[in-house]
């Protein structure tokens, strides 16, 4: 088939979230498995034109920049849909179009209008009722909810990364069960392989060798939870007075997130690593001894996906994705999410080590057997085909 990506995001143009992940391997994958993949996307820095990479078609669709970013949105999928027409006409009809997130909405649904014998696709990592902390606000929220709607409508076949996120979906949105398709996230597990010195990379952010660490990786906002993590360190330390605590990424919870470990005096045992990069976040996973995911709303869990590929045990909510994922004291535990329930897991842990190296290699498996894109992207096949 020949297929066309469009999304916001992808690691070879402008990366933000988990999108852009799912968006490169899933293409790549795609072209693996003998489809001629085409995405189309915002320009990085230093990239415009088309370029190939491994093997797979990268559009950069220019834009108008507005104070009104879902306006600036709608001219992104007018860009979108032009280079798209630009590109069928040149080198003949696409088979599929599959568009990711309210982002994407307009961009798939335009082409759908002007050419309807395309098949459509509609991929939702999350939804705008989550990302608002489950509640339907006005303003650009509710123009936001529009963009998913359509999207939702016009699609022939929506793919949701869980079950949990298909039952949003489709309470939201009023959707037959069959149209709303559960595709999971993968994850690159051999990124994660070759040894390390976890040692060494502790060092380099002023961590002892042989010190208890914790990893927080993900937007600092109240969706995922790092201020319930913070809520549950002073109790930590008072039994295990080494533990120490890293948080990697950024958002507009950080200046907060600050003043309350300053406040309850644990910032000698708190590590605050901003964003990193690919390469960063890899050693991390590799040498910390538990991944934290706090979450409030979670659709999928990709930090979970990355902690097993790392082998590392994960203490996770167990709402949304992670629920789904992990079974609990096998391959991670389940908490709630507050902190006197996150502050039980991650002592839990602590308690018993030898317990929680088995269920980072539990997890290692299962990554590689459950989670390769390889086998997301034969999923993904089969709803094409559906």
């Amino acid at each position: 088939m020949r297929i066309a990506m469009f999304s916001w995001e992808s690691l070879h143009s402008t990366p933000v979230g988990g999108v852009a992940t799912h968006v490169t391997e899933l293409s790549a994958a795609l072209q693996r498995r003998g489809h001629d993949v085409h995405v189309f996307t915002r320009p990085g820095y230093g990239s415009g034109g088309v370029n190939r990479i491994d093997g797979v078609w990268y559009h950069y669709c220019p834009h108008n920049l507005k104070s009104d970013f879902v306006d600036e949105i709608q001219d992104m999928c007018r860009s979108f849909v032009w280079h798209f027409f630009q590109t069928e006409d040149y080198i003949g009809k696409f088979d599929l179009v599959h568009g990711h997130d309210w982002l994407a909405a307009l961009a798939m649904t335009w082409i759908k209008e002007g050419r309807p014998d395309h098949r459509a696709m509609f991929t939702m990592h999350s939804t705008e009722y989550g990302r608002c902390g489950n509640a339907f606000h006005s303003g650009p929220c509710e123009r936001i909810r529009g963009h998913e709607r359509l999207g939702t409508t016009r699609a022939d076949r929506v793919i949701a990364v869980s079950h949990a996120l298909k039952n949003e979906i489709r309470w939201i949105y009023n959707l037959p069960d069959p149209k709303v398709w559960v595709v999971y996230n993968g994850v690159p597990v051999r990124q994660f392989d070759g040894y390390l010195e976890p040692g060494s990379v502790k060092r380099r952010y002023g961590i002892g060798p042989t010190d208890p660490t914790v990893l927080f990786m993900g937007r600092l906002s109240w969706q995922k939870g790092p201020d319930i993590m913070v809520e549950a360190i002073p109790p930590l330390l008072k039994f295990y007075p080494q533990a120490r605590f890293v948080i990697a990424g950024e958002g507009h919870m950080r200046g907060d997130l600050e003043r309350r470990v300053h406040q309850l005096g644990v910032g000698h045992a708190v590590r605050w690593l901003g964003r990193l990069n690919p390469s960063e976040q890899a050693d991390l996973f590799k040498a910390c001894d538990v991944v934290c995911v706090p979450s409030r709303n979670e659709p999928f869990g990709i930090i979970v996906l990355e902690a097993w590929a790392a082998g590392k045990p994960v203490v996770a909510s167990q709402i949304g994705g992670p629920g789904e994922l992990i079974r609990h004291s096998e391959n991670g535990l389940k908490v709630y999410p507050n902190a006197d329930s996150v502050g039980w897991g991650l002592g839990t842990v602590f308690k018993n080590w030898d317990k929680a190296r088995d269920m980072g290699r539990v997890g290692r498996i299962d990554a590689e057997r459950r989670f390769s894109w390889d086998t997301i992207a034969e999923q993904t096949e089969r709803c094409y085909c559906s």
